[in-house]
């Protein structure tokens, strides 16, 4: 009768478990020192797998598993998450989620991969999340918005400063010279500078020059002509002056400007206006 300690079944099975324990070993050094978060829960919310940079974001802890998100971030942060614990587990497949947790040295945003754990009969036992710190790059990203908006306004208040300036020509003439790009914004600007300017100075006739302007096109062309419309209403005339031989020709294309006179220079508009006086 054969020794059972050396029988063939026992010796595969020693095998089978150790190449088992070397699998699970494995995976466990890959878990425990993977740069990204890692952690499993069961259905209380209760740890059962913390991984090493889990561990590190609360340091102050020294026993994980068998706590709550609660005993680490608090009730109110806690219920964030379990919220959306709750929902990835009942929907039953995994999900990337956005969350903001409380830690030592203050809030972290992670990007989070979210997925049921499997349990007995396929019902979920719990809960298993792989996440990444993304709080230096979200703030990189919110202070790289703050500053585009800061450039934004300030570059807005110089062209309203700058670029729609009124310049008494003489009585009832003034003369408003257009310089760069001219966008929605700044063409209501510049319809309401120049009738502001007819308003307070009671001119009858304005001068818009448009030889700084960068292009004229369709948008520029109906901007210029909304506002000598609306200066017309006011009982005031408008001169457009600076077209360039090109732009005269495009202008043609575009827009239909029978009504608006226009010249070439500032000086012909000045003369002309300073003629008809």
């Amino acid at each position: 009768m054969s020794d059972p300690d050396t029988s063939p079944d026992l010796q595969a099975l020693l095998a089978e478990n150790a190449a088992l324990r070397a699998r699970v070993d494995l995976l466990s050094a890959v878990i425990d020192h993977s740069p990204a978060v890692i952690f499993a829960k069961d259905l209380e919310g209760r740890f059962l797998l913390c991984n090493r940079s889990y561990r590190q974001a609360f340091p102050r802890v020294h026993e994980f598993l068998g706590k709550t998100d609660a005993d680490l971030m608090g009730e109110a942060a806690a219920e964030v998450v379990l919220a959306n614990d709750r929902r990835i587990r009942e929907g039953g497949v995994a999900v990337e989620i956005e969350e903001v947790i409380p830690q030592d040295d203050g809030l972290h945003t992670y990007i989070s991969i979210k997925f049921p754990l499997p349990g007995p009969h396929g019902a979920p036992a719990g809960i298993v999340g792989i996440a990444t710190d993304i709080s230096e790059r979200k703030r990189g990203e919110e202070e790289r918005a703050r500053l585009q908006q800061q450039i934004i306004e300030i570059q807005r208040a110089a062209l309203s400063e700058l670029s729609t300036p009124i310049v008494p020509i003489a009585e009832g003439v003034i003369a408003m010279p257009l310089v760069g790009a001219i966008d929605s914004d700044r063409a209501q600007q510049i319809m309401q500078a120049l009738l502001d300017g007819l308003t307070a100075s009671r001119a009858h006739t304005a001068i818009l020059d448009i030889t700084g302007v960068r292009s004229v096109d369709t948008h520029v062309a109906g901007a210029l002509l909304q506002s000598a419309r609306a200066a017309r209403l006011l009982g005031a005339r408008v001169l457009v002056t600076g077209i360039r031989p090109d732009v005269a020709q495009a202008l043609a294309l575009l827009t239909d400007w029978s009504g608006i006179e226009t010249l070439a220079t500032l000086q012909a508009a000045v003369a002309r206006a300073l003629a008809r006086r």
